[in-house]
């Protein structure tokens, strides 16, 4: 097994022993070979259990068995935090895949960092793997796709990222083949389509798409939770703030460091000056030095707001310096604003962009940049000693535990009547990659980040 994988290839079986072994050569044979095969079998009854253990035996797979059968999505989310690739992909046992599905695959969705998901055309065949029909999935875009359905949920590869961004199936729709999740995802993140079959999947009297009648009631109940809200983001005025101390006014700020033979700070406004739905980018800093530095490089295209020395101190909070600058640049009514902090480097601006769509969708207060944590249990001190703080009342299984979300600092999105008005009281997130979430707070963060960039 690959130690560090790119890819994680997870195949969810229960009482398909018939067809499994096939699924498991097909990832085997993939001419990509950074990856990871797991495999979840969901308590089944007949030969599964041995001809996984036969591949286990010779690590060229991961096992995971569910004493008790759990069904299709539970399993899937277990199969996705036990994960470890950057990309994962489900394999349903039946199914099988094209040799070079993998490298195909891998090749778009790594085109654009925003990409979430990429599907493909695929072969229908029987039970004897005679191909009955080439099935080809429609390419959709973000006009009118709630017209049509979306595409297979098996043997797409998806950004793990994306997919805790989401976090994960939900668990309350038992019976769906991808609906929840994808609707989820298409709300924030691009898909890509590939007009070839990179993948066989298997048409027999057992597939969850024969249960037609249950299929669409469930369907109905995850469209319903997916009605559409109107885009309004082009005629919203939306501000980006950048606060800085500045190193002459704080000798621990690091803004003026060297990363890549690029000040930091210089890192953070070229993301900005990406995101278009900005109207305004405003540096908000005490150091006049700075602003120069900075003046001189992008002179008009952002706006520069010197602010009083005492709201730069460490432990300040620089609300009010960042409410006199947005009052300052603005004649109308601001209605989001963007804090980013120059601490981040590798933060993307696709992220602040489906931070910007998250919080109008999901009617947020605020969004914030997470790295998920499912290694972790956490306490904290009370009268009686330590006291649990995470995962209370849930599974104690490692696999099983709610996901927790560390916030990372890079970004905060929010409605500015509830930042002036202190009225936070949702808040949704957008999951980074760990690279990307770096935090650059010291001399020696700096010199690691600079091995990684």
């Amino acid at each position: 097994m690959i130690v560090d994988p790119i890819i994680s290839i997870y195949i969810t079986n229960k009482n398909y022993g018939k067809y499994l072994e096939n699924a498991i050569k097909s990832v085997l044979k993939q001419t990509y070979k950074k990856k990871e095969l797991i495999i979840i079998d969901d308590a089944s009854k007949d030969n599964s259990i041995k001809i996984i253990k036969k591949y286990e035996k010779k690590n060229l797979c991961r096992a995971i068995y569910n004493k008790k059968s759990k069904g299709l999505i539970k399993s899937s989310n277990i199969a996705i935090k036990a994960s470890k690739g950057r990309f994962v992909m489900r394999l349903d046992a039946d199914d099988y895949l094209d040799p070079n599905s993998l490298s195909v695959l891998l090749n778009a969705i790594e085109k654009d960092s925003n990409i979430a998901l990429v599907y493909s055309d695929y072969y229908l065949v029987d039970e004897k793997r005679n191909i009955l029909s080439l099935e080809k999935q429609t390419i959709r875009n973000e006009e009118g796709l709630l017209d049509h359905k979306p595409v297979l949920a098996a043997c797409c590869l998806i950004r793990r990222s994306s997919i805790f961004s989401v976090n994960l199936y939900d668990e309350r729709f038992t019976r769906q083949d991808g609906y929840d999740l994808w609707y989820k995802l298409l709300k924030n993140f691009k898909f890509e389509h590939v007009p070839l079959p990179l993948f066989f999947y298997r048409k027999h009297g057992k597939n969850l798409t024969k249960n037609q009648n249950k299929l669409y009631k469930t369907r109905t109940k995850i469209l319903r939770k997916f009605s559409e809200k109107q885009n309004k983001i082009k005629d919203l005025n939306i501000n980006c703030v950048i606060p800085a101390r500045g190193p002459n006014v704080d000798k621990f700020c690091n803004s003026l460091e060297l990363l890549n033979k690029k000040y930091l700070i210089f890192h953070t406004i070229d993301e900005a000056l990406k995101i278009k739905e900005f109207k305004k980018i405003i540096l908000t800093t005490s150091d006049l030095k700075l602003i120069k530095i900075v003046k001189n490089k992008y002179k008009n295209n952002i706006f520069y707001h010197k602010r009083k020395k005492k709201f730069s101190q460490q432990n300040i909070d620089f609300k009010e310096s960042v409410v006199n600058a947005v009052k300052k640049f603005n004649k109308k009514n601001l209605d989001i604003l963007v804090i980013m902090t120059l601490e981040n480097p590798f933060r993307k601006s696709f992220y602040i962009q489906q931070a910007i769509s998250s919080l109008i969708i999901h009617d947020s207060d605020m969004v914030i940049g997470t790295v998920p944590d499912i290694e972790n249990t956490y306490y904290k001190y009370s009268k009686r000693g330590m006291e649990l703080i995470s995962n209370e009342k849930n599974q104690k299984l490692k696999l099983e535990k709610n996901i927790i979300f560390k916030d990372v600092g890079a970004f905060s999105v929010q409605k500015y009547k509830s930042y002036l008005r202190n009225t936070i009281n949702k808040i949704t997130n957008v999951v980074l990659d760990n690279k990307d979430s770096i935090l650059i707070n010291s001399k020696s963060d700096l010199i690691l980040a600079k091995k990684i960039f």
